[in-house]
C-alpha cells in the first residue's frame, strides 16, 4: 500500500487550489467586504530520511550490527539474500578497468618488467617506469631506443608488482588504444582481487564476520560481472565495487577473504547478483522497488534490518532547499507550489509529483529525486510549511482567517515579529490529517508573520493593515 511522503516544504509564490476564506467587515462598517486575493508564502523545503544507498541486498552497516550481535557471515548472507546457498567455485581471472580514454599512462615497478605485444613477442623494458602515449613507443632493454609496438600490450612484473597512479596491483596490465585514448585493464586472480576490494568497501577494523560476509559478496559480485564481448569485467570504483589493488589491502581483511576462499552465493544453480550498499535505515529494498525496470529476483526482496541502527546514516537530515533551488534541481519551472509522493512496498518513495508554475505537474521517480537533490536515499520524508495570506491590505481589527500547510509538522506554530525584531508565538496550530490548518487572527497593524516547527522556520510574509 503506498504511503505519503513526509516532506518539509514552504513554497514561494505558489497558488494552490484552496477555497478563499471570507473576511468579516468591521471597524464600524455594517457592510460585508469581499475577501482579498490570497497568495502563498515562499517555500522552504526540508528533507529528512533513512539509510544511504540503493537499499538492495546486503546492508554493510547491517552486517556490522549482526556481527556485533553474534551472527556468523553465512547467517547474514542467508538473511539478506533469502533462498540462496553458498558453494565453492573455481578461481578465475577478473579484468578490472583502471583507466579509460587517457591521453597518456605511466606504468612502473620496483623491479624490471616486460611487455608482450599483439604478435606474442615479449620484450624486456629499459627502466622501472614507462610513459605511454597512443603511439605505444617503448624503450627496450636492448639499448636500441624507442620502438612502436602493436596493441594490445600486456605488461608482466618480475619480483615487484606493477604500479599505476600511485597504487600497486597484482596480476598483469593490459593496455589498448581506442582512437587517441588509452585504456588500462588489470587482469588479476579472483582471490587477489577480493583482497583489494574488502577493505575499500568495509573498514578493516570491523568484526571478522562482517568482513567475511563482505568478502563472499564481493567475490560473488565479481563472478556475476564476468562478460564476453568486452575488454573488461568490472570498474575499479563505485560503478562496480571499489578496488585499490595491493595498496588497499589490510591483514584483517585478507584473513577474512582467505577464511571464505572460493565461497560464492548461488541461487537455483546460478551465481547470484549480490548487490550491497552502506545503510538500509531499518529495511532493505526489493530490486524492482529500487529500479522499476529491473528483473525481479526471489532473493532480492525487502527484508527487515534490525541492527542497521549502528550506522551514522540510519537517520539523516534535515536538508533544506529554497523553492528556487528545488525547481532548478528538479528541472521544473518555478516557483514550485506542491510536491506529493507515493511509497512502494519497501517504504521508499516510488513517485514524486511536482506542481510548478501555472499548476503544471510533472512526475519523477523517488530515485531520480534522490539523485537530483543529492539525498542519501529514496527513503525520504518531507514536512510542508506554507502560509496562505492576503495579497492586499485588510481592515484594522477585522477577523482574518489564515490557512496553510503544516504537513507532518510535529509542533507547528504561527509566529509574529514584534516591534523589537524578535519573533513570538501567536498561535499553536492543529493541522488536520492532510496537514491543512486554519487559524483566525485580528491584525491591528501591519506586521510580519511566519510558520515554524522546531528548528524549521518558513519564510516570513507581511500582512498589511489599513
Amino acid at each position: 500500500m503506498p504511503h505519503r511522503v513526509h516532506v518539509a516544504l514552504v513554497i514561494a509564490g505558489a497558488t494552490l487550489a484552496f477555497a478563499l476564506v471570507p473576511l468579516s467587515a468591521v471597524a464600524g462598517s455594517a457592510r460585508a467586504k469581499a475577501t482579498p486575493a490570497m497568495v502563498w508564502s515562499p517555500a522552504t523545503v526540508v528533507f529528512t530520511g533513512h539509510g544511504w544507498g540503493h537499499g538492495v541486498g546486503m546492508s554493510q552497516y547491517g552486517a556490522y550490527g549482526y556481527a556485533k550481535h553474534g551472527y556468523t557471515y553465512d547467517q547474514m548472507i542467508a538473511h539478506y539474500y533469502p533462498g540462496t546457498e553458498l558453494e565453492s567455485d573455481a578461481s578465475k581471472t577478473i579484468r578490472v578497468l583502471l583507466a579509460s580514454g587517457a591521453s597518456s599512462l605511466t606504468i612502473s615497478s620496483g623491479a624490471s618488467f616486460s611487455v608482450e605485444d599483439s604478435t606474442g613477442s615479449t620484450y624486456d623494458l629499459a627502466g622501472l617506469s614507462l610513459d605511454l602515449s597512443s603511439s605505444l613507443k617503448v624503450e627496450l632493454a636492448d639499448g636500441g631506443g624507442k620502438v612502436a609496438l602493436s596493441a594490445p600490450l600486456k605488461f608482466t612484473a618480475t619480483t615487484s608488482p606493477l604500479a599505476y597512479a600511485g597504487r600497486k596491483y597484482g596480476g598483469t596490465f593490459r593496455v589498448s588504444v581506442s582512437g587517441d585514448g588509452l585504456s588500462l585493464v588489470n587482469n588479476v586472480g579472483l582471490e587477489r582481487y577480493v583482497d583489494g576490494v574488502v577493505p575499500c568497501e568495509s573498514p578493516h577494523d570491523w568484526p571478522a564476520e562482517a568482513l567475511k560476509a563482505q568478502a563472499v559478496v564481493a567475490r560473488t559480485y565479481a563472478l556475476g560481472s564476468v562478460r564476453t564481448g568486452s575488454n573488461f569485467d568490472v570498474y575499479s570504483d563505485t560503478r562496480s565495487q571499489v578496488y585499490h589493488g595491493i595498496s588497499g589491502e589490510y591483514p584483517e581483511s585478507t584473513a577474512a577473504a582467505k577464511a571464505t576462499a572460493g565461497e560464492v552465493v548461488y541461487y537455483d544453480g546460478n551465481v547470484a547478483r549480490t548487490f550491497f550498499f552502506s545503510t538500509s535505515g531499518g529495511r532493505t529494498s526489493a530490486i524492482q522497488d529500487a529500479w522499476p525496470k529491473a528483473k525481479p529476483e526471489p532473493y532480492l526482496v525487502s527484508v527487515n534490518d534490525p541492527y542497521d541502527n549502528v550506522s551514522p546514516y540510519h537517520d539523516w537530515g534535515p536538508v533544506t532547499f529554497s523553492s528556487q533551488k528545488l525547481a532548478r534541481r528538479l528541472h521544473v519551472k518555478g516557483p514550485i507550489s506542491d510536491l506529493t509522493t507515493t511509497r512502494n512496498g519497501s517504504r521508499r518513495v516510488a513517485t514524486a509529483t511536482i506542481t510548478g508554475a501555472g499548476g503544471a505537474t510533472s512526475q519523477a521517480t523517488g530515485d531520480s529525486v534522490k539523485l537530483a537533490l543529492g539525498l542519501r536515499s529514496s527513503w525520504f520524508t518531507a514536512t510542508v510549511l506554507s502560509l496562505q495570506y492576503p495579497s492586499k491590505a485588510v481592515v484594522s481589527g477585522s477577523s482574518l482567517r489564515l490557512s496553510g500547510w503544516a504537513r507532518y509538522a510535529k509542533s507547528p506554530l504561527l509566529e509574529m515579529r514584534s516591534s523589537d525584531g524578535t519573533w513570538k508565538k501567536l498561535r499553536d496550530l492543529n493541522p488536520d490529517s492532510s496537514g491543512l490548518f486554519k487559524v483566525q487572527i485580528r491584525p491591528t497593524a501591519s506586521a510580519y508573520y511566519r510558520l515554524s516547527d522546531g528548528n524549521v522556520v518558513a519564510a516570513p510574509v507581511r500582512i498589511k493593515v489599513k
